[in-house]
């Protein structure tokens, strides 16, 4: 994970190799859904990075909907 300083204070980033050891993964995998948007990221030099916020925002729209069962009166 890395830290970086901003004007207003810091940001913490993920690495593609961290998110992919958290979700046991490939590290491709993790690259595939950035090319296709799935998990927003920057590229810093030759690196993709993830912000913490953008990591739990993609691991809870990935998280499956409990659904609530229905009864139908007849």
């Amino acid at each position: 994970m890395a830290i970086i300083k901003l004007f207003s204070g810091e940001i913490e980033l993920l690495k593609v190799e961290d998110i992919a050891k958290a979700i046991d993964v490939n590290m491709e995998t993790i690259r595939r859904y950035i090319r296709k948007g799935k998990l927003k990221a920057q590229k810093i030099g030759r690196r993709y990075y993830v912000s913490k916020d953008n990591f739990k925002a993609f691991a809870n729209g990935g998280s499956p909907v409990v659904k609530k069962n229905k009864t139908v009166a007849g």
